[in-house]
């Protein structure tokens, strides 16, 4: 049994999509300015005409890179999702530190329960998984994706996971049992019969 939490793919795809709009009308406003002539046709009378200034051309290239990027990492999660959760047996491999860097280890000695939760924030209601430590070890005091709940509770952020997180609980408590149970056959050396 393997357990990995990645994000969603719909929401991977989306994200994606949503650039698609801000680089047609920022390559639009950098070369042609055809839709933004036509819009701007359309919105203003011709002696209210809106002219471009500088700043127009910032903004579009401002909202081009933006755009570039949120197409391109849309995509890289989509097809090469970042693992934001994996179970071993040794313990949990978790991304605390952001993009581009190495995940946070938490052996299984070190976690005491793993169960799924919910916070308000604003207003709104976000669902998480809450990791009970018994120490804090070398984890991050500002953890990315994830906010420190108590002294020695993780919580992990789950709006943009593919699973529930009461799912990925049962998951890993069902994974640490197995990893204890084979770590446990394994150190058992096998009775010879001396006959």
């Amino acid at each position: 049994m393997k357990v990995v939490v990645q994000r969603s793919a719909v929401r991977m795809w989306l994200l994606a999509m949503s650039g698609i709009p801000l680089l047609v009308i920022a390559v639009d406003v950098l070369t042609s300015r055809r839709i933004t002539n036509w819009l701007r046709e359309l919105l203003f009378t011709p002696e209210d005409t809106q002219i471009y200034e500088p700043r127009d051309v910032i903004w579009a290239w401002a909202l081009l890179f933006f755009s570039v990027f949120l197409v391109v990492w849309g995509l890289k999660e989509l097809f090469m999702p970042t693992k934001v959760i994996e179970a071993r047996d040794d313990g949990l491999a978790v991304k605390l530190r952001g993009p581009f860097r190495k995940p946070d280890f938490i052996p299984w000695g070190n976690i005491a329960d793993i169960e799924p939760g919910e916070i308000v924030d604003e207003g709104d209601v976000l669902l998480l998984l809450r990791i009970r430590l018994f120490t804090r070890g070398g984890l991050p005091e500002h953890p990315w994706g994830a906010r420190w709940l108590e002294a020695k509770v993780l919580g992990l952020l789950a709006q943009d996971w593919s699973a529930t997180p009461a799912r990925v609980a049962v998951q890993l408590g069902e994974y640490a049992v197995d990893a204890a149970q084979r770590e446990t056959r394994g150190r058992t050396a096998p009775i010879s019969d001396p006959m």
